[in-house]
């Protein structure tokens, strides 16, 4: 009986040893299951150099990692990763099955990556608006389809779109880091690159209307206007008080109503609103006492809140349809200078084209029954100034 417990004992202990000895990863074999995974360049597929597909079809796994030779591990059975970098790289499958560790290492591939990301100066030397114009473009097949595409300009500005040839101007001199990231086939690609731009501080180059002249190159004449409105030098300039050394300033004489308004309308020509020009500026002065223009009295009877100009852009010479601009004039008694940017504006409707536009409005204040008078100088038109441009 003795012999026979004995025996069970030295049964026991065996069996115990062998599981502990199972159970000590120092003693694991590797590779005990054959990894049924490949590794293979699909740049034909995606279009982009440097395309490489990693795909697993081994079944029963618990676990799963790609190294791809680039710093960074994918637990994905399958997918497709871009190289942007030159180098080599060593990918390699680890797998777990049940307490067993499998790896496959793949044949090094050796990266020549092409410059993912072209730059190209269409800068013209000299044209309002055309300085320090660049390029980008990324260079795959033209089939190859882009998803949550992202351009980041280095500069502050970014833009998602789904298209890769892109326009962008910097303002200031500087070495910018552009950056386009999309995905493709399911795989993420980050691309990098560096602008250079010499040259910064443009300036817009402003065309002015030279005082409502007939020798501008937006010579025109005003139209009838609603309320008191006039230029100044039908009033005598050389006596007026308010001559301002001679200058054909446009006069806005309030009195009750809600607006005073006057069109100004070109002579066989037209601005350009959709690329050339952005905004409208004038030097304006608004009074703050009683002024007599052409024998009538103008008390200033006008609040804060409701001392207010807007320009408005037409084609035709309707008010039906324009696109207008409001602004605040804040201060009282002096020359104030003041823009109405239309970058941002809505010319889309079916009585206005922003390309032809005719006709320039100018209104004053919207207070029923209040009085004032305001002088504007110096029309000047800005040029057009785009940052991004999709192609």
């Amino acid at each position: 009986m003795n012999k026979i417990l004995y025996i069970a004992a030295i049964l026991l202990l065996s069996i115990t040893f062998g599981c502990e000895e199972d159970r000590d990863p120092k003693s694991w074999d590797e590779n005990v299951v054959n990894l049924d995974a490949s590794f293979k360049d699909v740049s034909s597929v995606t279009g982009i150099p440097n395309s490489y597909e990693f795909s697993n079809n081994t079944k029963g796994l618990s676990y799963i990692e790609w190294n791809l030779g680039d710093g960074k591990t994918v637990r994905e059975e399958s997918g497709i990763i871009i190289y942007t970098v030159d180098g080599e790289y060593q990918p390699i499958l680890t797998a777990v099955n049940g307490n067993r560790v499998s790896k496959k290492t793949f044949d090094k591939i050796t990266v020549k990556a092409e410059q993912l990301i072209s730059v190209k100066d269409i800068s013209e030397s000299g044209v309002a608006g055309k300085e320090n114009l660049r390029q980008l473009m990324i260079n795959s097949d033209p089939s190859t389809v882009f998803e949550n595409s992202k351009w980041d300009f280095g500069n502050g500005e970014w833009v998602e779109t789904s298209t890769t040839d892109t326009i962008i101007r910097y303002l200031e001199a500087g070495d910018y880091n552009v950056k386009f990231e999309a995905t493709v086939q399911g795989a993420m690609l980050s691309a990098e690159t560096t602008v250079s731009i010499e040259n910064g501080e443009i300036k817009k180059q402003d065309v002015s209307f030279l005082d409502f002249e007939n020798t501008t190159p937006f010579a025109g004449s005003w139209g009838e206007a609603n309320g008191d409105t006039k230029l100044l030098n039908e009033y005598n300039p050389n006596t007026n008080p308010y001559a301002f050394g001679g200058s054909n300033v446009l006069v806005m004489g309030k009195s009750g109503g809600w607006w005073t308004e006057a069109r100004y309308s070109l002579n066989g020509v037209s601005m350009d609103f959709a690329d050339e020009y952005s905004e409208v500026a004038f030097r304006i002065y608004l009074e703050d006492k009683t002024i007599n223009i052409g024998g009538i009295d103008y008390p200033f009877n006008m609040p804060e809140e409701e001392r207010l100009i807007k320009i408005g852009l037409s084609t035709s010479d309707s008010w039906d349809g324009r696109v207008e601009v409001e602004k605040t004039v804040d201060a009282t008694g002096q020359w104030v200078d003041i823009s109405f940017d239309f970058s941002d504006k809505d010319f889309s409707g079916d009585k206005i084209t922003a390309s032809d536009i005719k006709h320039l409005w100018v209104m004053f204040s919207h207070g029923k029954g209040t009085s004032g008078v305001i002088y504007i100088d110096d029309m000047v038109l800005k040029r057009s100034y785009p940052g991004i441009t999709i192609h």
